[in-house]
């Protein structure tokens, strides 16, 4: 765990005395479940676990890893909450499949959606679920591979996945210096079963979003369905819901200051060794760029929405998810900047340079690691900054311009060659046909034209490629005063004349493909352009610095580790399963704030604001709160609990993963970090760093009250005093 030292001051934030205990309670770190039983089950016990390191890790007999599902390729975390395949996790992890189920006749997302049996419920195409069969360090068999690494990985790979019956995979850690075989059993047959409206599932909305305290109940329901034996099969009226080799018991009992809390799931990507040039780089340019790029765009999109139910449906998770990240980055900036994380890792590189500087044999490997590092990231500014633009501008605008550039070059289509023109066409229909839904022409346009600006006005004439420098100088630009008038003469023009955002246009051409007409197809040449600019200039410069970074990373976190030899490290997150323990205890931001732990149901609507879509709350809701009608869900006092804070230690991916108290009982569900733990994928403060639940009171409540499914319930394994 990596310690504050006492001596940094946090400009803006003071610590009592008494919140410095609490702070010993928690356990940063993400660590590999495989390594519990050898690393952390005494820090876990001493925490208050009451398991032991087997009921936690088992691949020979059911254990919590069992219950614990990974959401299609792990952009999310589900745990099972009954033996008949019911997944439990995230509104917003559902949301994509919710409103792929909706329509303007049945809006999911503002209605929600049970289902009263097992007919009813809806299967969602495409999305899979994944369960965690077995992991193994195979850091023997890849470290000394030398150039046969990749052939190795290959086949241990091939040999784990038995001809297709599993997904295996071997993930780096420690930037190359371990090496790990996980092997995955996925369920194709996924079908929604629940999803409370947005007016709860959501509440909030983007105000809320990363901000505590929250009131969110943030939950769906999914159920996996197999085969008669069990086993992964495509959709089937056949098919019967899977029986897992664990599920979770879901407690009642509530939780108390201080309790244990246990998460396990999925955290997608965390940087936590970076050095301070990487983290000034992210600072005085990436972060910014990319917040500009994106609040452009959601600003039109929001536009659009607001206008339309249809484009809003359209639109919703595309919307909530670049809105997500969005925020995420503003507020990793403030952090970052508010607590001085740059002068903080330079004190941690001052300690390793001297260390590396103290030996001869420790100076020849370690000693130009850092200096290094810096230059590199100096040297990549210009590059940086360039693939930025290129991801979040060149690109962005719309989905259909992403695919159409590679087939056109890729296809190597001549003229001249009957076969290679309508082959190329064929792809690229199929990519364009599949663009139209959720192709709105306006957004789209007043999209590009922001994303086109930016990118012309902040990016050097002579680091772009040549169709882009030439918007300003085609004949129907020149008109124009200022760049952004230029840019919007061109795409009136280029979008009315393009196969891509005139459909019209489009059927005439793939009825008789012509590259003539693609020659001449303004958006269809900056795309080509772009990418071939991309590829000859961009590409090796930013491959060659992954390389090189790569390769330092990987020694300064070896050196790292042989500094501190005595202590515990645990991996970077990238989507394989992990799991944090820590504690449920409350916060204080800054001087004179105090945040408690919990938050109840009238604090929904102390916020409740009719003539906001984000806080509008559901007359239902209101009249179960009006009467105090909350079942057996109130905790001692009489209160609807809904959200709580622990001090687990988790990120992206890892949201709808289950929380367990000491016994492994679920007492809630991951949704979301605080405004002070933005900065956590980079540095984690255990003092501010908290996690945000749905209470699983509130998730049984909104089940048998609100939404009257108590029929779920009955499948569940509910336990916890009466009241």
């Amino acid at each position: 765990m990596k310690k504050l030292l006492s001596c940094i001051v946090l400009a803006g934030l003071i610590f009592t005395q008494a919140f410095a205990q609490e702070a010993k309670k928690s356990n940063t770190g993400m660590w590999l479940p495989l390594k519990v039983g050898e690393l952390n089950i005494e820090d876990m016990k001493a925490l208050g676990l009451e398991l032991d390191a087997a009921e936690v890790y088992n691949e020979d007999s059911p254990s919590i890893k069992d219950a614990v599902v990974r959401m299609g390729g792990g952009f999310c975390t589900g745990e099972f909450i009954s033996g008949e395949g019911l997944i439990l996790t995230n509104h917003h992890c559902g949301y994509d499949a919710i409103a792929e189920l909706s329509s303007e006749e049945h809006d999911y997302l503002t209605d929600g959606f049970w289902a009263m049996n097992r007919g009813e419920e809806l299967p969602v195409d495409g999305l899979t679920i994944s369960l965690l069969v077995s992991s193994k360090d195979v850091t023997g068999d890849v470290a000394g591979a030398g150039d046969n690494k990749q052939a190795v990985i290959q086949g241990l790979e091939d040999e784990a996945s038995e001809n297709g019956k599993y997904e295996a995979t071997v993930k780096s850690m420690f930037h190359g210096s371990e090496y790990y075989l996980f092997v995955y059993k996925t369920y194709r047959d996924v079908r929604l079963v629940g999803a409370p409206p947005s007016s709860i599932g959501k509440y909030g909305g983007d105000t809320d979003n990363w901000m505590w305290p929250r009131h969110t109940g943030d939950f769906s329901m999914f159920r996996v369905y197999a085969d008669a034996n069990n086993e992964p099969a495509d959709y089937s009226d056949a098919n019967v819901p899977f029986t897992p080799k664990h599920f979770f018991p879901i407690s009642t009992n509530g939780v108390e200051k201080d309790d244990y809390s246990m998460v396990l799931g999925y955290p997608g990507t965390t940087t936590r060794y970076l050095t301070s040039s990487d983290i000034n780089l992210a600072l005085d340019q990436t972060n910014g760029d990319r917040i500009k790029l994106m609040g452009q765009k959601l600003e039109t999109m929001k536009k659009a929405m607001k206008a339309d139910d249809a484009v809003r449906i359209e639109l919703a998770s595309d919307y909530a998810s670049t809105s997500n990240y969005w925020k995420y980055l503003i507020g990793q900036t403030t952090m970052l900047k508010r607590y001085d994380i740059p002068a903080l890792k330079a004190s941690e590189e001052d300690k390793f340079q001297r260390w590396a500087d103290a030996t001869t044999a420790r100076k020849n490997k370690y000693g130009h690691v850092l200096a290094d590092m810096a230059e590199l990231n100096a040297d990549h500014v210009a590059t940086d900054r360039i693939m930025s633009y290129f991801n979040f501008a060149a690109l962005a605008p719309s989905g259909m311009l992403n695919g159409l550039g590679y087939y056109r070059m890729l296809l190597g289509a001549d003229e001249d060659d009957k076969e290679s023109v309508p082959k190329m066409a064929s792809a690229m229909k199929d990519q364009i046909e599949s663009g139209w839904e959720g192709f709105y022409y306006e957004m789209d346009k007043e999209i590009f034209k922001k994303a086109f600006t930016s990118l012309l006005e902040d990016i050097p004439a002579d680091q772009l490629p040549e169709v882009a420098n030439a918007i300003l100088t085609h004949k129907k630009a020149k008109k124009g005063k200022t760049i952004a008038e230029k840019v919007s003469r061109w795409a009136d023009y280029a979008y009315d004349k393009s196969i891509v955002t005139n459909r019209e246009l489009a059927d005439d051409f793939f009825a008789k493909p012509s590259l003539k007409t693609l020659e001449n197809d303004l958006l269809v040449s900056l795309v080509t352009g772009t990418i071939k600019h991309y590829r000859s200039e961009i590409a090796m410069k930013t491959g060659m610095f992954g390389q090189k970074m790569g390769a330092l990373r990987k020694a300064y976190l070896q050196g790292l580790r042989e500094m501190h030899d005595d202590k515990h490290y645990y991996p970077d997150a990238n989507s394989t399963m992990r799991v944090t323990y820590g504690t449920v205890v409350p916060y204080e931001p800054k001087d004179g704030v105090y945040y408690d732990f919990k938050t109840s149901l009238d604090g929904v609507f102390e916020k409740e604001d009719p003539t906001s879509d984000e806080f509008t709350v559901p007359g239902k809701l209101k009249e179960l709160w009006k009467e105090k009608d909350y079942g057996n869900y109130a905790d001692k006092d009489g209160n609807l609990p809904v959200n709580f804070l622990s001090t687990n230690d988790i990120t992206g991916g890892n949201s709808g993963s289950p929380v367990l108290n000491s016994k492994g009982e679920l007492i809630g569900c991951a949704f979301d970090g605080n405004w002070e733990a933005m900065a956590s994928d980079i540095h984690v403060f255990p003092e501010v760093t908290r996690t945000i639940s749905v209470d699983a009171r509130y998730i049984l409540f909104i089940v048998d009250k609100f939404a009257g499914a108590s029929h779920l319930l009955e499948e569940m394994n509910i336990v916890g005093e009466t009241r």
